[in-house]
């Protein structure tokens, strides 16, 4: 039959498909399975994590023949893949429309080290959603058994890297460095195995010692981040999968507890400055002249902008010199490129997702204690925001835009 043995298919023809049929055309009910439920397997399907485990998981099914249910413009979900990861330094896999891997994680959770305090002239009854953002981290650890099992490495090796299954396990400095050094080398091989050294990369940037103490060392994961960072600036990462993972490796270690960094103090070229790569992630907030609303292109805005708002948060703290806490500092470059490159991508956004990303980097960074009231003058002074910009999108949209809106009256 239409769900017999030899067609089933756990991403198209699986039990969900199976009981919306049933119950619509079986038993004629109004209603099958809710549309969120039958969605789940490609939305998952189009995250940057689900382009490098379909090929494994699709290897484990009874049949890579069987008929799909799902379509997209027309065509067959499977068939509507345009892109492989054979085609630059990622797993060799027909892949799917990349998309974030958090779009719909919520925004709030534990409050981190980095969350910048409300300055005295901004009153927290005014921005509550503002107020409640805390960095955009992607956690997601039930896919590191697979992804071991695809790189193959020494016995001590994927002893470690199993650890990352688990968010509670504790860490020495050296077993973090360990496992910094390996996916950096296989990231460096360009064997077709670079989409999996990054999805377990973003996980180990927010693993740190359990016996923390004053001989801390950050040098790994900055080492790590600087070397994706210029990755991304020199395009090395070709597909559209690879970026989006890519910034979302740099979300997670801008949004950590301990941040790497970005400037060595020797001023070697082997470190990148942050104001270039925010440079490069508001490259990749642009919206393309064909495929603007095409999943792999939305994915690759969200990752980016998921990036630039942590790095809000980050920058946009005071310290605890009295003096930083005035509001009136001055804007650094990066701060600048920040802020004027969301008000510039806000009017021709489409996705709502990375319109509230937008809209929460530019709240930040007009909250800062320490140069909030430098960023506020400026935006009233060039007359760059509109409240009514993606009025309509989104609930949440809406909302925020009329925060953004009273921090500028």
């Amino acid at each position: 039959g239409s769900f017999g043995t030899t067609s089933y298919d756990f991403f198209h023809r699986n039990c969900n498909n199976f009981s919306e049929e049933a119950a619509r055309r079986g038993l004629r009910l109004p209603r099958g399975v809710p549309s969120w439920i039958l969605e789940l397997p490609q939305k998952f399907l189009n995250s940057p994590m689900g382009m490098v485990v379909r090929p494994m998981l699709e290897q484990m099914q009874i049949t890579n023949t069987a008929p799909t249910n799902m379509s997209s413009g027309g065509g067959s979900a499977r068939m509507a893949q345009p892109t492989s990861f054979a085609a630059s330094a990622a797993p060799s896999a027909p892949v799917a429309a990349a998309a974030n891997p958090w779009a719909n994680i919520p925004a709030a959770t534990s409050t981190p080290a980095t969350q910048p305090s409300t300055p005295a002239n901004q009153t927290s009854q005014g921005t509550p959603l503002l107020d409640k953002q805390t960095p955009l981290l992607s956690t997601v650890t039930s896919v590191v058994e697979t992804l071991i099992s695809r790189l193959k490495p020494e016995q001590d090796q994927s002893e470690l890297l199993s650890k990352l299954a688990d968010a509670k396990a504790s860490w020495t400095q050296q077993e973090i460095n360990s496992v910094h050094q390996y996916l950096r080398s296989i990231i460096g091989n360009d064997n077709g195995q670079t989409g999996i050294a990054l999805t377990l990369l973003r996980l180990i940037v927010l693993r740190h010692p359990s016996d923390a103490d004053a001989s801390y060392s950050n040098e790994e994961q900055s080492q790590s981040t600087q070397y994706l960072a210029n990755l991304l600036l020199e395009d090395k990462l070709e597909t559209l999968g690879t970026r989006s993972m890519g910034w979302c490796v740099l979300s997670n270690a801008v949004g950590s507890t301990h941040p790497p960094d970005w400037n060595d103090s020797t001023g070697t070229t082997k470190y990148c400055e942050l104001s270039r790569v925010i440079d490069r992630a508001l490259i990749d907030c642009d919206i393309p002249n064909d495929g603007a609303s095409s999943q792999s292109c939305i994915s690759l805005r969200q990752s980016a902008a998921a990036f630039l708002y942590n790095v809000t948060i980050d920058i946009g703290k005071s310290s605890d010199d009295m003096d930083d806490k005035s509001g009136n500092a001055e804007l650094s470059e990066g701060v600048m490129s920040i802020l004027l490159g969301c008000l510039e991508h806000l009017p021709v956004e489409t996705d709502g997702v990375t319109m509230k990303r937008l809209y929460m980097a530019i709240g930040q960074l007009l909250k800062s204690p320490k140069f909030g009231k430098t960023a506020v003058g400026m935006v009233k002074d060039l007359g760059l925001f509109d409240e009514e910009i993606g009025k309509g999108k989104d609930k949440e949209v809406d909302m925020l835009a009329k925060e953004v809106s009273s921090l500028l009256q």
